[in-house]
């Protein structure tokens, strides 16, 4: 049997958020915006803790009994709002301007906030028109062992959703507020 572990330390799981609308106590809604380019599900960005973030995704399933809510948590630290536009257009640049290798698929990982985390190209999204996805090697998904079958957060976002949706604007947005201490 194939063991895969935790890479890294991992962080203390933050509170579960069973529904956008019932936020655990400490928890702060910063923002919502409903994904118009693609599913139309709702992503809640809410501050946990005063240093964590949870990007939540929310949707209808339509299921043969009738329709069932679906909510889903991904943990990061605050400063991904700082981090994760930087990062994609860092990501982005060719090798001539110091970008990855030609071909690169994924970034090293990289300590945010005491997190690590990494970058990757999410080419199957969107009906093959391509995103990106976020991984927090810091934390494993609930319900996983990280001590054998460790799977870490991971946010994936079309690049419709993140340019044409309005989400990378937001996103830049609250970082420059984190940036401030406005947040």
């Amino acid at each position: 049997m194939w063991i895969r572990k935790a890479p890294y330390l991992l962080k203390a799981v933050l509170p579960l958020i069973i529904h956008h609308e019932k936020l655990p106590t400490g928890a702060k809604e910063l923002a919502r915006i409903i994904d118009p380019t693609t599913s139309g599900d709702l992503w809640v960005i809410v501050k946990q803790n005063e240093s964590k973030l949870s990007l939540v995704q929310t949707y209808i399933l339509d299921l043969d009994a009738g329709p069932k809510y679906s909510c889903h948590q991904d943990d990061f630290p605050l400063e991904f709002l700082s981090w994760f536009p930087n990062a994609l257009t860092e990501f982005q640049k060719p090798p001539s301007e110091g970008g990855l290798h030609a071909g690169a698929m994924t970034s090293p990982d990289i300590d945010v906030g005491g997190e690590m985390l990494c970058l990757q190209r999410a080419l199957g999204v969107d009906k093959d028109r391509g995103g990106y996805a976020v991984l927090n090697r810091s934390r494993c998904k609930k319900n996983r062992d990280p001590e054998t079958s460790f799977t870490p957060h991971e946010v994936c976002w079309a690049s419709r959703f993140l340019y044409d949706g309005g989400l990378l604007d937001l996103i830049k947005d609250l970082g420059q507020k984190l940036t401030e201490g406005k947040l």
